[in-house]
């Protein structure tokens, strides 16, 4: 069922917890619409001046009182660009249920998910990719991805857009206003648009090589140690984790299920896994099914370990793409050309560290911070321009090159979701903010 429009109902008034559960110390209930004054004043007696903080005794539905720190924020200067009032009270969910329930009871209607941040984009107040900033901010699993969603909250990313957007724009504008004189056009101004043109479309082709490093710093991408049975998997799981995580012995196929755990790269968190030992055949049936999770686990990894100690020949079983590394090193080596270790001596641990980091971060060094939707944009503007500059290339009509332009513009105005050539659709406003968490 798809939510209603908040501009469907301009008139309505929400309410909803901002915080983002109703049992640590202090919660927040954030009322947001034209009707927010005239719903919480009787429950305070008064309002506080605008944008202070001041404490008042809140009156529930009950008739029970309760210290509560009230701030009022007259709109069009809130978050949402409406009349907001917050209500800092003691958390605990039936004290805040209270509440919340009062504030319907007298009018207010319950927020639905990131409906208070797609009022805040309706009133101009956020452009839409800040509005998903707010959501991956919240969602972040990582300091990178945190990193990334304040910059997006921040408007780098719409900034960016926007001076594309605005030279694409502009380019078209000057092509269309030679439509009717396609004769005048001098050979000087057309190598000037196809040299423009190149320059955009290569913005938005950086952009688009810089997203899998960006994903990548977003997520906690998984690291799996692989190889035969008493390579020293367990041994270096501990060593890379800098603690005994799982259990150490001689004895092989003593890891029988994989054991993971989370470990910083420098500014990178992965997850690093470590696996039973891959043989060909085994009688033991547990050992078996732990052979074919490690399988699972080596299938579904950014990047795998391969691991084969020095004192044991040269196995042609290595995984293809691997980072091949000799363990056991304090006993000599046998493939001079693979990354060495040895947990005895700690030798080749900190490179080891260090080649994982680049082999996940890879060429980029600038990470772009853009979102998938904003990739998918961002690359179908790209095609538009490159169309384009063949329109201009093979000397077609430039009305087939102003339209590309156009196209090319749209579609970098979705980005941000501020469109003079047409709104965004309600579908894809629909699908980002039911993305949210109520009370955002």
């Amino acid at each position: 069922m798809t939510r209603p429009r908040a501009s469907q109902s301009p008139d309505s008034t929400i309410v909803g917890v901002a915080t983002g559960t109703p049992d640590g110390g202090v919660a927040i209930v954030r009322v947001s619409g034209p009707e927010a004054r005239a719903l919480v004043e009787p429950l305070v007696e008064t309002l506080p001046s605008p944008r202070t903080l001041a404490r008042r005794l809140l009156r529930d539905g009950e008739g029970a009182g309760d210290e509560a720190l009230v701030a009022w924020m007259p709109g069009p200067r809130s978050f949402t660009g409406e009349d907001v009032i917050e209500l800092h009270v003691h958390a605990g969910a039936r004290n805040v249920g209270r509440i919340v329930s009062t504030l319907q009871q007298r009018g207010a209607r319950a927020a639905g998910p990131g409906e208070f941040t797609r009022r805040a984009f309706e009133h101009g107040r956020l452009s839409l990719e800040q509005a998903e900033g707010i959501a991956a901010l919240i969602a972040a699993r990582t300091s990178a991805a945190i990193d990334q969603a304040r910059r997006l909250v921040a408007g780098e990313l719409g900034r960016e857009v926007e001076a594309l957007r605005t030279v694409v724009g502009d380019l078209r504008a000057e092509i269309e206003a030679n439509l009717d004189f396609p004769e005048d056009v001098a050979a000087g101004d057309v190598r000037r648009w196809r040299e423009e043109l190149m320059q955009h479309e290569a913005t938005a082709r950086a952009w688009l090589r810089s997203f899998a490093a960006g994903q990548r710093a977003r997520e906690r991408a998984r690291v799996v140690i692989a190889g035969p049975p008493n390579a020293g998997k367990s041994a270096l799981f501990n060593a890379l984790l800098g603690r005994s995580r799982a259990i150490v012995s001689p004895t092989p196929g003593t890891t029988r299920d994989y054991v993971e755990a989370e470990l910083q790269l420098d500014s990178l968190e992965v997850v690093v896994v470590d696996t039973a030992g891959l043989r060909h055949a085994t009688d033991d049936s547990i050992e078996h099914e732990g052979i074919g999770r490690s399988r699972e686990q080596i299938a579904g990894a950014e990047l795998v370990l391969w691991l084969e100690p020095a004192d044991v020949d040269p196995l042609d079983a290595a995984v293809s793409e691997a980072l091949r590394v000799e363990s056991k090193r304090d006993l000599g080596t046998r493939r001079p050309d693979w990354l060495g270790v040895s947990v005895q001596t700690g030798e080749g641990l900190e490179g080891l560290r260090v080649e994982i980091a680049r082999k996940l971060r890879g060429d980029e060094s600038a990470p772009w911070i853009g979102l998938a939707r904003h990739r998918d944009r961002a690359s179908e503007a790209a095609s538009a321009m490159a169309s384009a500059l063949a329109q201009l290339e093979r000397a077609a009509p430039l009305e087939l090159v102003a339209f590309e332009l156009g196209v090319a513009e749209r579609q970098l105005a979705e980005i941000t979701g501020r469109d003079a050539l047409g709104p965004v659709g309600e579908e894809v406003l629909g699908r980002i903010f039911s993305q949210f968490c109520i009370g955002k």
